[in-house]
């Protein structure tokens, strides 16, 4: 099986040329946002295996085959360091792998390691997850390392979309954006809802007879849903709205200023679900949002 198999496909060879490019003068602090979980997880890697690889080319590329990227690639290399704001104390107590919490003992040991050089000849490369969802002392500590310029590391933030980040971090950090996928595409199951939910937001009717019937709605496909939303917001922000599409063209409607804060309630009924909130519940109140958004333009 190929390294980073997640980034392989031809869509994504324009983004992997661009990190080669940037691995001899690596920003301090890079954004991936787009695509999906694990894909923004393997592209985070791959740019670790640019920066940290032996035997790369004078190109920039991975050689993909020695020790070093074999380690980056499985998230075990001792220079790749990675958090996530979403696991909480007593998982990473349990179970701890190659992520690890965002609590103030790892960040204090973080801190500690980024005082040291590097094991290897590279950089050390700070992987950051669920920081949007994580507004802990820990996370707070953690981000001001951001602010210090480290010629031995650099930090890579992991995002569904920037807007959920705070605007300072986003504003210190190259955004690099990840193909959606197949983001042009629907998907059959999806339609009926996404069809719905464009019609509440607009005419305010139209989603709770679904929502409401028995056993019609699971946690599985209200995040189906959600990210469709976060799709199609994403095509109406970059001027790029499927008119085919209704929750694009509804999403279209309301006010330009209000998109930002659209996206965090994206993002937070994301979050809902992860707390076991009732999925539609989550949906119901996200659909109320928007409505009330669109009467007020």
């Amino acid at each position: 099986m190929p390294l980073f198999q997640d980034i392989s496909t031809p869509d994504f060879d324009r983004i992997r040329s661009l990190l080669h490019r940037l691995a001899d003068n690596p920003p301090q602090v890079l954004l991936l946002e787009g695509g999906t979980e694990a894909r923004r997880l393997a592209l985070a890697r791959y740019w670790a295996a640019c920066i940290n690889c032996p035997q790369r080319t004078d190109e920039g590329t991975p050689c993909l085959v020695c020790p070093t990227c074999l380690q980056i690639d499985a998230g075990e290399h001792l220079d790749l360091p990675a958090y996530d704001g979403r696991i909480s104390n007593a998982e990473d107590e349990a179970n701890p792998g190659p992520i690890r919490a965002l609590n103030m003992e790892n960040v204090r040991e973080l801190k500690q390691k980024l005082r040291d050089a590097p094991h290897g000849q590279g950089r050390r490369v700070v992987l950051l997850m669920g920081v949007e969802q994580n507004r802990s002392n820990a996370a707070n500590a953690l981000l001001k390392a951001l602010e210090e310029p480290s010629p031995s590391s650099c930090f890579v933030l992991l995002a569904a979309q920037r807007e959920q980040l705070l605007p300072t971090l986003v504003s210190r950090s190259l955004c690099l954006t990840l193909p959606w996928p197949d983001s042009q595409a629907r998907d059959p199951a999806l339609q009926p809802w996404e069809e719905a939910l464009a019609q509440f937001i607009t005419g305010g009717r139209g989603l709770f007879e679904r929502t409401g019937a028995r056993n019609a709605l699971d946690a599985r496909l209200a995040g189906q849903i959600l990210l469709a939303c976060q799709k199609s917001m994403s095509r109406v922000i970059s001027g790029n709205d499927d008119a085919l599409c209704p929750l694009d063209t509804a999403l279209a409607l309301l006010p330009r200023h209000t998109r930002l804060q659209c996206c965090r309630w994206f993002q937070e009924a994301q979050e809902a679900l992860g707390f076991n909130v009732t999925p539609a519940r989550v949906l119901e109140a996200l659909a109320a949002r928007l409505h009330v958004t669109r009467l007020g333009h």
